[in-house]
């Protein structure tokens, strides 16, 4: 780790560089150019609230209004939407810059670097929708219409209630989750980057791992589902839940996150980053050969 914190200290003007290429070029001719971080979560949020509260029928209990149920899933896929788009991209960023890697003398470590940077600016972007969203339903709380509009998931609440929506002084506790969700991103970015290169399956893989693990983490069904249904172990084990859970106690309901979960996520990340950075720096010297 202490070697690719100097390569990325000493080649840090590239990496920037490759920064604001990127950016540039995901809204290239785009007439509204970044306005799109805001639009897209938007799509999915209205994609995946006809599916799970019209179509499936998932409902929280009846003291949870729409706006508080939408602001809940909003959030949960703007922060999934950076992570999955840097894990599948990292997998085979060596392989769309193989013309670099292959001809001059490259730092390929700032590859899942930069796209990851890259990912949490525009969430940044995206994270202040919710924000502004929590300050208007705080002001106008019957604008989508009152709780007892919408139907239960049980016939009994408390499990499935939300706090109501407020915001305080916990936002300063989100450059700690930015930190620990790019420790965490890396890590596993560094990995599968360079284990694409042995085996290419892995970005094919990945698409299908990245869905699996978003329907597995509750973004658009309320937790107490799982653990009603006796599969609890697997928000235990799942450390994006614990992220998720995190950023919804700060931008939603005004809360400190608990700091337990951070910090355990804070750890895995660096577990993984130690991991994953040394399998790419140990194969970095076979890249030009593999590609």
């Amino acid at each position: 780790m202490i070697a690719l914190a100097r390569s990325l200290k000493r080649n840090r003007r590239l990496l920037g560089d490759f920064v604001v290429r990127d950016l540039r070029a995901r809204y290239v001719g785009s007439s509204m150019g970044f306005f799109w971080s805001v639009v897209y979560p938007f799509l999915n949020l209205c994609i995946y609230m006809f599916v799970f509260s019209m179509v499936l029928k998932v409902r929280f209990a009846d003291s949870v209004a729409p706006h508080q149920v939408a602001l809940w899933m909003l959030c949960g896929i703007t922060v999934w939407a950076a992570f999955g788009e840097t894990l599948s991209r990292s997998t085979n960023t060596l392989v769309e810059n193989q013309n670099l890697i292959q001809k001059v003398v490259f730092p390929s470590e700032i590859l899942p670097t930069f796209l990851c940077i890259s990912s949490l600016i525009n969430m940044c972007i995206g994270l202040p929708i919710v924000i502004i969203g929590v300050l208007v339903f705080q002001a106008f709380p019957d604008l989508l219409g009152p709780p007892e509009v919408m139907p239960v998931l049980t016939n009994a609440s408390g499990p499935n209630d939300m706090p109501p929506l407020s915001l305080g002084w916990s936002l300063l506790a989100l450059p700690v989750l930015f930190l620990a969700q790019a420790l965490f991103t890396l890590g596993l970015g560094y990995f599968f980057a360079a284990l694409n290169l042995f085996l290419r399956d892995v970005y094919h893989l990945m698409g299908v791992g990245v869905t699996v693990w978003m329907f597995a983490t509750p973004i658009f069904y309320p937790p107490q589902m799982v653990i009603d249904k006796g599969y609890g172990w697997m928000l235990a084990w799942n450390p994006m839940h614990w992220l998720i859970s995190a950023y919804r106690q700060i931008l939603i309901f005004g809360a400190w996150p608990d700091w337990a979960m951070v910090a355990s996520f804070g750890a895995v990340g660096l577990v993984l980053l130690f991991l994953g950075s040394k399998f790419f720096l140990w194969q970095k010297p076979q890249f030009p050969d593999l590609l």
